[in-house]
């Protein structure tokens, strides 16, 4: 007995099934709801497609931007709460050894005033900048400023450079550090590898008491991260001849900055480093440094899946359209079903194959056709873009499987609450008043 029941469950299922796809194949007198039907499955396909699609790309935007600002925003900073300055040799040991962290080193920075200098030795150009004295050897803190570099070393920071200067219309010869500079604050400057830049701490000037502080610097080197923010802004020195130009700024912040293996665990490691380190220390990291612009991003990434899941909506009303024709045509078909013993889940769940099979077919259409599309265009670099607007010279492509599966997931849930109202519809008929009165 339990041996027939089974079998006859699988064919209850396999009929269902089987009249459900029957039904998606009109005859020759119901081509209008076969044609709607095909109707249903482009929309959905098309949907899903530019749904994939549109996510692929903000996901390759938002990876592009992220990479960007890391470049030179620390991973995890840790400064003292009261702005002061103070010896971090203590505690960089300490958390340099804690798992997840890959190094630690110390940094200083402040605003400063770049101006370069003419020809006959008086000021040139002047530009705002922000100065970041790091220690330039054997610092992993600062792989992606190296691989950034268009002119010159981060070695080149460590030296003294000979640089002729004319001072008070006599040539003469200097030893100058070095820095590295953005190559928009440089284009700004008007000056190439070689030539000296004076940084004068703005601090100095609002006393009103003795000179400014300033230092002349030689230029060993450009970087050019893709992001204005940091080309026209940066400027990179040692650390010990940042912290003679800033001894007495008051905006001077130091710390230490931190690397780490994964950067998505800096959170967790935010949370036990700030235990270590007390009250007394301010710790943050990438994600709280930032955090509007990539909560931005999310909402629009978010916006962009409603509005264009939208288009999916449309052809599930299709749907709807679709099969309420069917169970109309159909009414004679299903009484005779009903009169042979089939029970009304059963009518239901042949309708709710329909609407699967649909929403099937059109994912795996458009998902497939949106994944080989945003291959192609990440690949190949199909589209490009101007690079002083978007950062990028072609459209970034992130081929993330949780989007995709995101989109199909939404799809088939979508046409199959489009299949219950025609489902129900069909499970209501009443076999006796149909065979009566057709």
């Amino acid at each position: 007995m339990q041996v027939r029941r089974r079998a006859a469950n699988g064919d209850a299922l396999r009929y269902e099934v089987l009249i459900g796809l029957r039904y998606l194949r009109a005859r020759r007198r119901e081509r209008f709801v076969s044609l709607i039907a095909i109707i249903s499955l482009a929309g959905i396909a098309f949907g899903t497609f530019a749904l994939s699609l549109a996510l692929s790309v903000m996901s390759g935007f938002e990876i592009n931007l992220r990479s960007l600002l890391l470049t030179f925003t620390p991973q995890i900073t840790i400064e003292r709460s009261d702005g002061g300055v103070w010896n971090p040799a203590a505690l960089e040991h300490r958390i340099a050894a804690l798992p997840g962290v890959a190094a630690a080193a110390p940094f200083v920075t402040s605003q400063v005033m770049a101006v370069s200098s003419s020809d006959s030795g008086g000021a040139g150009l002047v530009s705002g900048g922000i100065i970041r004295g790091v220690q330039p050897h054997d610092n992993p803190v600062l792989k992606e400023l190296s691989d950034t570099l268009e002119n010159g070393t981060l070695a080149d920071l460590e030296t003294t450079h000979p640089v002729t200067i004319v001072d008070k219309g006599v040539k003469r010869q200097v030893e100058l550090p070095g820095a590295i500079i953005g190559k928009s604050l440089a284009f700004e400057l008007g000056v190439r590898p070689g030539d000296p830049v004076i940084l004068i701490s703005p601090a100095s000037l609002g006393t009103g008491i003795g000179p400014p502080r300033l230092k002349r610097f030689v230029v060993t080197g450009f970087f050019h991260s893709g992001m204005y923010e940091f080309d026209s802004t940066l400027i990179f020195v040692a650390l010990k001849d940042g912290r003679a130009l800033l001894a007495d700024d008051a905006s001077l912040e130091s710390g230490l900055e931190l690397r780490l293996v994964n950067m998505f665990d800096a959170p967790a490691i935010r949370r036990r480093i700030a235990a270590i380190a007390g009250p007394d220390f301010q710790v943050s990291d990438w994600t709280t440094a930032n955090a509007p612009l990539f909560s931005a991003l999310k909402l629009e990434k978010f916006t962009y899946f409603m509005v264009l899941l939208l288009i999916v909506l449309v052809a599930a009303f299709n749907i709807i359209a679709t099969q309420v024709m069917v169970v109309m045509e159909r009414r004679k078909e299903i009484a005779i079903l009903r009169t042979m013993g089939a029970r009304a889940a059963s009518i239901a769940a042949i309708f709710l194959c329909q609407g699967a099979a649909l929403g099937v077919v059109g994912t795996l259409l458009g998902d497939g056709a949106g994944f080989v599309t945003a291959y192609l265009v990440g690949r190949y670099h199909l589209i490009h873009l101007p690079a002083d607007m978007f950062m990028v010279n072609a459209l970034p492509v992130e081929l993330n499987p949780w989007n995709f599966i995101a989109v199909a997931a939404a799809t088939i849930v979508l046409c199959l609450l489009a299949s219950i109202y025609p489902a129900l519809q069909a499970a209501r008929l009443s076999p006796v008043e149909v065979i009566r009165y057709e």
